[in-house]
């Protein structure tokens, strides 16, 4: 059950890594100017629905990856706390 529970937990945070990851590559590639000419693109392109999308994609995605980090650390603190108890 434990072994179950690991993969799932394993899985989604790195389904979770891999979609802020791509969504990460994707705003830099298009919506983050680097050069002078696409600094004047960036007024137009930076307020699009897809570079909002993407930003929105990777709060999201950053904050479930946190929620998971921290609900695991807890899960393992209280793991260890009932074994010395």
């Amino acid at each position: 059950m434990a072994l179950l529970l690991a993969k799932t937990v394993f899985l989604s945070l790195g389904l979770n890594y891999g979609v802020h990851y791509t969504s990460a590559r994707l705003f830099d590639t298009y919506c983050v100017p680097h050069s002078l000419r696409e600094v004047l693109q960036s007024f137009i392109t930076t307020a699009s629905p897809v570079c909002s999308f993407l930003l929105n994609t990777m709060t999201a995605t950053q904050s479930n990856y946190a929620a998971a980090i921290s609900g695991s650390c807890v899960s393992a603190l209280s793991s260890a706390l009932k074994l010395f108890s």
